[in-house]
């Protein structure tokens, strides 16, 4: 079907009773929930005729005809809907109640199909301004509403409606164009941004008439005040402004029936100090302020005769610093407490209590010298020469070591003894300590392999490695990093195991075992 044609509102095949506050469904229909209505298309269920004339008075709404099998668009109810209306409207003022230029209660009966308002004339609006519309014509809206709150309000359902065309005098037709009003272009109703402020956060909607949706943009050439951003959908201006000063740009709203321009110009402010602008060189105002002598907990400030008999507010940089409220001494000098300062260079001004500009009405800078519980500091060359024994040396105590008798496949171990190392050269850059045997052999000849002896290596007995000197494993006895042993050295041990070979021949085996001491 086509919208354009629809012409009455009707009920959908379903019993329904009218109860205190809103419709709800029989014992016999609950299943069908909400009562559900249609647009039907002419007054008796049949598609109009573009050109159709219907009068003023006539009945346009009547029991339903034959295609009312084929309506399909359901026009169902919400939660807190608690009634229904019927109404004519501006074209583009559907949705607003206090706009619509007539409008009628609804009811149903029980039972039937229902017909929104049974055997309703044009002339049979219960509110507004019927009549005009009879007697001057033009174009309006011809619809249905749920409703809520007594009929105060359009319930979350919303509202179903068709164009009508209304001559003067009261005869009319369906609007073959339109399932609804034109489009209205938009008219921005907003006339001025806010008060805004550096550092504030802010935000505000531009609004506009028109019909939704409006998109917003900033025209080209223009800008928002810095900080500052426009949603394009919502027209939401919000953000931080960062930067004080004057604006002006263009706003633009645009939805499909064309668009509005409003230009907005205005300044956005600087944020408000928390205190005065520290003065220096040429800044106004300066007096001269004697520096203290040592531990004295005051100053003076000359602030001259202008500011006889005064309160004022001091302040005293470094960093800003509110030293409280000063009196003068009848002549305009007032004594200030900087007790709280530290030693060192300050500056020292006078304001108004309660200014929010923060104008410095007298400033001077002064030294404030240590005095007794000051922190202070002072400073004393220092210096020493470093020496040492430039000592490098290695001694193995033990001269020799005997296994005993060792039978064949069995082992016994033996101490290599103290091995002293000590490295106290004027340049240390650390070493290795080693060791390395030849294979064991006997005066007739024989040979045991090198491999016989297993080096397990130690710290000496009652001696503890001092940090950078690591005891070794196997053949690599201890090393060093570039640390001093002092004159006393690093002592070192190791476990010597002798393993005799089961095949090994009867007699006597001597090796040698050197230890080696190498600087990285």
């Amino acid at each position: 079907m086509n919208i354009k044609k629809f012409g009455t509102i009707v009920a959908a095949a379903t019993a329904v009773s009218l109860l205190a506050g809103g419709f709800s469904a029989t014992a016999a229909n609950a299943a069908t929930g909400t009562p559900q209505f249609y647009l039907l298309d002419g007054g008796d269920g049949h598609l109009l005729p573009d050109d159709t004339v219907l009068h003023w008075d006539s009945q346009i709404l009547a029991t339903p005809g034959p295609t009312v099998d084929d309506i399909s668009v359901l026009f169902p109810g919400t939660a807190d809907a608690t009634g229904v209306a019927y109404f004519i409207a501006p074209q583009g003022k559907e949705t607003t109640m206090s706009a619509w230029t007539a409008s009628s209660d609804g009811a149903l009966t029980p039972g039937t199909v229902d017909i929104m308002a049974p055997n309703l004339t044009l002339s049979g609006f219960l509110f507004g301004n019927w009549a005009q519309v009879k007697a001057n014509g033009g174009d309006f809206s011809l619809g249905f509403a749920w409703t809520r709150n007594n009929g105060l309000n359009i319930a979350d359902a919303g509202v179903k409606y068709v164009g009508i065309h209304v001559k003067p005098g009261g005869d009319w037709t369906f609007d073959p164009q339109s399932s609804g009003p034109s489009a209205t272009a938009p008219t921005i109703t907003t006339t001025a941004l806010d008060s805004a402020k550096v550092g504030a956060a802010f935000s505000q909607t531009l609004t506009a008439d028109g019909t939704a949706p409006i998109t917003w943009s900033i025209k080209d050439g223009g800008a928002l005040p810095a900080g500052l951003t426009l949603d394009s959908a919502t027209g939401v201006v919000s953000g931080t402004p960062t930067t004080a000063g004057s604006y002006s740009f263009t706003v633009v709203a645009t939805n499909s029936a064309g668009s509005n321009e409003k230009a907005f110009t205005g300044t956005v402010d600087a944020a408000v100090p928390t205190a005065p602008t520290k003065p220096s060189g040429s800044s106004a105002n300066k007096v001269d302020v004697a520096d203290p002598a040592k531990g004295a907990k005051t100053i003076t400030v000359p602030a001259g005769a202008a500011n006889k008999g005064k309160t004022l507010e001091a302040w005293a940089w470094s960093d800003p610093t509110d030293l409280g409220q000063v009196t003068d001494d009848g002549n305009g000098n007032f004594s200030v407490d900087i007790s709280s300062l530290p030693g060192g260079e300050h500056t020292i001004a006078l304001v108004a209590p309660g200014d929010a500009t923060y104008t410095v009405l007298a400033w001077d800078t002064f030294t404030k010298q240590s005095a007794a519980g000051d922190t202070t500091t002072d400073a004393v060359d220092l210096s020493a020469a470093v020496t040492a024994s430039d000592l490098w040396s290695l001694n193995a105590e033990a001269t020799k070591v005997d296994f005993g008798s060792v039978a064949r496949d069995k082992s016994v171990t033996k101490s290599l003894g103290k091995v002293t190392v000590i490295d106290d050269r004027n340049v240390l850059k650390g070493w290795d300590l080693t060791a390395a045997w030849t294979p064991f052999k006997n005066g007739a000849g024989d040979e045991i392999p090198a491999t016989a002896l297993a080096v397990a290596p130690k710290a000496y007995t009652g001696y503890t490695p001092i940090t950078g000197v690591t005891v070794g494993t196997g053949s690599k006895i201890a090393s060093s990093t570039a640390v001093t042993t002092l004159t006393t050295g690093a002592l070192f041990d190791a476990d010597l195991t002798f393993t005799a070979p089961k095949d090994a021949q009867t007699g006597d085996y001597t090796s040698t075992l050197t230890v080696t001491l190498t600087s990285k």
